[in-house]
């Protein structure tokens, strides 16, 4: 049988991988997907927290253009009543009260073009609730409601960190907006707190 050599005297053909190279590959291999298995996760929950945001800006901005319409939130909170429990938004999170003004979803009905409880008379379309259910249930990526307050008495802003005392504002915006987070409670008893993975409107 005839045999082929290259010049150098190296029988030429196909040649395959030896066991080192190929040990190197397949630990190439798997240190990629160990990293693979870590950076998917990571943006995936990136991706959530982003969607959060960008959810709670379109809602803050939906509020404000209700209040430019009517000269007021949508709620019957007066100057005199307490924001968290006539001038917020919640289910669920003891943060906010145990009896908020109403669900969030009661909030999404109105801003998007409803007139329930009479706050939308003229039944503008403030808000595009697109990831609304048909009963404008409006959940976070983590399956909670948003939760929304607004400043009522208009004394500079609303109180949310500490213990509720609602007569002395502490986050200078008329609007707030917040997602409870990959935990799904409301935290916010901490400006700093390190268990906080709530999701702000304001920062």
């Amino acid at each position: 049988m005839e045999r082929i050599f290259r010049k150098n005297g190296i029988r030429s053909g196909q040649a395959g991988f030896t066991l080192v190279e190929l040990l190197v590959v397949i630990s190439i291999v798997g240190m990629l997907a160990g990293l693979m298995s870590v950076a998917i996760p990571k943006a995936m929950e990136s991706g959530k927290k982003a969607k959060a945001k960008g959810e709670l800006t379109a809602i803050v901005a939906a509020v404000k253009a209700y209040k430019q319409e009517y000269g007021r939130f949508p709620s019957s909170a007066t100057a005199s009543d307490d924001e968290h429990l006539y001038a917020s938004y919640c289910t669920g999170q003891s943060k906010f009260s145990t009896q908020p003004y109403g669900p969030t979803k009661d909030l999404v009905s109105i801003l998007s073009g409803n007139n329930l409880n009479n706050l939308n008379p003229k039944q503008v379309r403030f808000l595009e609730a697109t990831g609304a259910s048909s009963t404008f249930v409006w959940l976070d990526p983590w399956g909670k409601e948003y939760c929304v307050m607004f400043d009522t008495n208009e004394d500079g802003g609303v109180e949310y960190w500490g213990s509720g005392n609602w007569q002395d504002p502490n986050i200078r915006v008329s609007v707030i907006a917040l997602s409870a987070g990959p935990n799904k409670i409301v935290d916010g008893s901490a400006v700093n707190s390190s268990s906080c993975d709530d999701i702000f409107s304001w920062r």
